[in-house]
């Protein structure tokens, strides 16, 4: 049944914002759309969850905007992504710039209860070669969003996921993972000089039982946190626990540095070297929030990886 699922591939478009038109276009992944590619000497990626909850969303919103506009990464993984949230995003000058991006309207999510999920935000430089959509056994809505993305000689297969949510539901994830891993291995032998990564909301913590039934699904993985800080560093991002985590597997890209972002209330993002940028307003979101001395951007942290990639 897994491999049934695993070869279910749905394609989905790249959407880019169209500046003479002024709205999002979908476009089938091809590198020949592209402006000429910048030499990149290190890539950025971020994952982050980014909470569906309505409360204080138009201010947790702003400050995720902040986040992401400062820290300018390559690659955006998001999840618990609403509809009236995407909408939102989409009217940001920053992204409507420098991202496309696998979905502007909701297509891509579960049809059932809360209608969220992953998309991703990919720098206009970088050469996408497919997006794909593969599905989870799952009651909540839980699926893998895939990328190919071509840098010089190099293959990256990335993926984001939001692996089925509460401590009882362990079998879930365990059979999310090996589809994962499927679908990794399937695209890695097409090509002879590959990176992968795997990063979102895993939903389970390495101090768990279950952690070691689960990386063992993915033994070829490193699990980038330890690697880079060691285990000393719990790397927590959510309520004591650490569920979210960039997986990684290369020969030829290093790993450089790996940091936890969104983990300063709001409030002292005045105190912080971020530029402020121009937040749309929006009817989907409600009035402006009272005081948020203790407010976070989420009820995760978001997390931020850098890699050195000049030797590819």
């Amino acid at each position: 049944m897994l491999e049934a699922m695993a070869r279910t591939s749905p394609k989905i478009p790249v959407w880019r914002f169209d500046t003479n038109r002024l709205r999002w276009s979908s476009e089938p992944p091809t590198p020949y759309s592209y402006s000429k590619p910048k030499v990149l000497k290190s890539l950025r990626v971020v994952s982050y969850n980014i909470w569906f909850d309505l409360q204080y969303q138009k201010t947790r919103f702003e400050h995720l905007c902040l986040i992401l506009n400062h820290l300018k990464p390559h690659i955006i993984c998001l999840q618990e992504m609403t509809i009236p949230v995407l909408q939102v995003l989409i009217t940001q000058p920053w992204v409507q710039d420098q991202y496309v991006l696998s979905d502007v309207d909701g297509r891509t999510f579960a049809k059932t209860g809360k209608r969220y999920g992953v998309i991703m935000l990919l720098d206009k430089s970088l050469i996408v070669r497919q997006l794909s959509i593969f599905p989870f056994v799952t009651k909540q809505g839980r699926q893998l969003l895939f990328a190919q993305i071509s840098i010089r000689s190099e293959l990256f297969l990335v993926g984001t996921v939001h692996l089925e949510s509460m401590p009882d539901k362990e079998t879930f994830r365990s059979r999310q993972l090996q589809v994962c891993q499927t679908i990794f291995n399937r695209f890695a032998v097409t090509h002879p000089n590959v990176t992968c990564l795997l990063m979102g909301d895993f939903n389970f913590a390495p101090e768990w039982f279950e952690n070691a039934k689960q990386m063992n699904i993915l033994r070829n993985w490193a699990d980038l946190w330890p690697a880079i800080h060691g285990t000393d560093d719990p790397g927590v991002t959510h309520k004591n626990y650490r569920f979210d985590r960039i997986l990684f597997q290369s020969s030829r890209v290093i790993p450089k540095k790996m940091k936890i972002i969104g983990d300063k209330p709001i409030a002292q993002f005045s105190k912080e070297k971020i530029s402020p940028i121009k937040i749309l307003s929006n009817l989907f979101f409600r009035s402006t929030d009272p005081n948020t001395v203790n407010v976070y951007p989420s009820d995760h942290f978001g997390l931020m990886a850098d890699f050195n990639i000049k030797h590819i």
